[in-house]
């Protein structure tokens, strides 16, 4: 076994996050509890549970190794992450807590009473293949970090963590979720700010200008391992510093980029548009994170929720950037070798590991690895409750079983959870050497082509109708599955169009035409004036 004491501590982590749902086993006897906590979590805990599930291993594992490989450019999805949250504090919070329940279906509903079956349907099948989705990086990202530690073949790895996320859930409900989430997330947090600190004052000798006057001369090593004079000069100098290897590059390549420099990594302008499109909007159709709006008691402290989530974001991806630069510095050489040998996957993934084991041994490996796990273990959490309270409210009490007691619907929740948990499983497996960051940014594109249109315009749209819900989310949801898949099985175009780095471009401006062209076919705008008056709080 390797790395016995990274490894101890990871298992520190996950122990404390066993005993908390456990401890909290008690709050899943109702299904109010299981799902929503009661509406009985603090905005203060709601804040740190969201920043917990927000930042997953994406944020911690997949932009910190972005920046790592081509500078700032790897920045941008950093960015998009956070300012996505703008917008949710302006347009969806408070409406969503004034008129939810449990699910994010709840809010439409509200407005289409009488067409609960059809819109629940296509909100629970939407809400189920976003969260499977999402639970694939973070399966993904395990699998390499225990890989990392233990030396364990990937699928026994991710068989442990599958396994972990689905006793997480079932134990403690959302009330053990939401208490893992915060706490997860000050984990997250602080395991971040010990690397910048640590790194900053041993690298550069407690002088953070230097992380910039460094990232100014170097190349980064995505350009370095396009060069094959480069790659063969770092591999030659395996035990220099890598001041004198970053020093050698940028001579043998003056008037290459630096990690400051936009441009590096950017794809074409039509990968770049679809993006940017996913990640702004992506957020207002997450059902895990705006699940999180019911378990706080009112639509003042949902917005409390995201404003202490904002902020926190705000520190963490700052620091995100600087960390990554460090890493770049840090592990330059390495970078370079692992992106000649085609191994980007595992440089984007891999990288802050790296970082915590040369600067602090297996101690800071274990610090970051219990950071990383954290993560993934708090994203699949959330994930995981948002799925089986959308199956259990939305399938089996909406439209199977209506007449069903609260112990049917949390048993069909938990036995949904381990099903789910199994489908994720299968999917990391074939899925393994992907990019967390650029999963979770089709996740995004996804949730901007479903949830985002239909509740934006269900809230501030007065002529939206319930057969356009229906309709124009069926639309989105098929479109960005479709160039999803298509990109995984490595199809180049479809009718015509390519396919991008991510489906938003595409599908999110399909479904919002469609949408709207429905909405004026059709006269079913739901109960509006006093959905509208309880939406707003007047």
């Amino acid at each position: 076994m390797e790395n016995i004491v990274a490894l101890s501590i990871v298992m520190i982590g996950i122990a404390l996050s066993l005993f908390i749902s456990f401890y909290h086993r008690r709050s899943t006897s109702s299904t109010a509890n299981f799902y929503v906590a009661g509406g009985g979590i603090s905005p203060r805990v709601n804040g740190w549970a969201m920043l917990g599930d927000y930042a997953s291993a994406a944020s911690f594992l997949g932009v910190a190794g972005a920046v790592a490989l081509m500078g700032v450019d790897g920045w941008w999805l950093a960015l998009g992450f956070f300012a996505a949250w703008i917008v949710v504090l302006l347009l969806i919070a408070s409406p969503l807590k004034n008129v939810g329940k449990y699910t994010v279906a709840d809010l439409l509903n509200a407005r289409f009473k009488g067409k609960e079956k059809g819109i629940r349907t296509i909100a629970m099948v939407s809400t189920l293949a976003l969260c499977v989705m999402y639970l694939i990086p973070q399966i993904v990202g395990a699998g390499h970090l225990f890989g990392l530690l233990l030396g364990w073949s990937y699928l026994p790895t991710v068989m442990v963590t599958g396994t972990l996320m689905g006793v997480f859930v079932i134990l403690g409900g959302m009330k053990g979720t939401s208490y893992n989430q915060a706490i997860q997330g000050a984990i997250l947090f602080g395991a971040l700010l010990f690397l910048l600190v640590f790194g900053i004052v041993s690298i550069f000798a407690g002088n953070p200008v230097g992380v910039i006057t460094a990232a100014n001369e170097m190349v980064p090593p995505l350009l370095a391992a396009a060069n094959p004079e480069a790659v063969a000069l770092t591999a030659s100098m395996a035990n220099a510093t890598p001041g004198e290897a970053i020093t050698a590059v940028r001579e043998l390549m003056p008037a290459a980029a630096s990690a400051v420099t936009p441009g590096v990594g950017l794809r074409s302008l039509a990968d770049n548009a679809s993006l940017v499109i996913a990640l702004f909007f992506g957020v207002l159709g997450l059902p895990h994170i705006l699940i999180r709006f019911y378990t706080v008691s009112s639509a003042k402290e949902a917005r409390k929720s995201a404003e202490i989530t904002i902020w926190g974001l705000a520190i963490f991806y700052a620091a995100v950037f600087f960390v990554g630069l460090i890493a770049m510095y840090g592990l330059y050489p390495q970078l370079v070798a692992l992106l000649a040998e085609g191994k980007r996957g595992v440089a984007t993934n891999m990288t802050m590991p790296m970082l915590g084991d040369m600067m602090g041994g297996q101690v800071l490996l274990g610090v970051i690895a219990a950071g990383a796990m954290a993560a993934m273990l708090s994203t699949s959490a959330g994930l995981l409750i948002s799925a089986t309270t959308s199956l259990s409210h939305d399938l089996y009490k909406g439209i199977l079983r209506p007449d069903s007691t609260d112990e049917q619907q949390l048993r069909f929740a938990k036995i949904g959870a381990g099903c789910l948990a199994l489908i994720a499983i299968g999917m990391s497996v074939w899925l393994k050497d992907q990019n967390v960051a650029m999963l979770v940014g089709m996740c995004f594109g996804i949730a901007a082509s479903t949830f985002a249109p239909a509740l934006v315009f269900a809230v501030w749209w007065r002529k939206l109708t319930s057969q356009a819900v229906i309709i124009g989310m069926a639309t989105g949801l098929v479109t960005s599955l479709l160039f999803t898949f298509a990109r995984f099985f490595g199809v180049d175009s479809i009718i015509g169009l390519d396919v991008l780095i991510n489906p938003a471009l595409y599908s999110m401006p399909l479904a919002v035409v469609v949408t709207i062209v429905v909405s004026l076919m059709t006269k079913d705008c739901g109960e509006l004036d006093e959905f509208m008056a309880k939406a707003h709080g007047k």
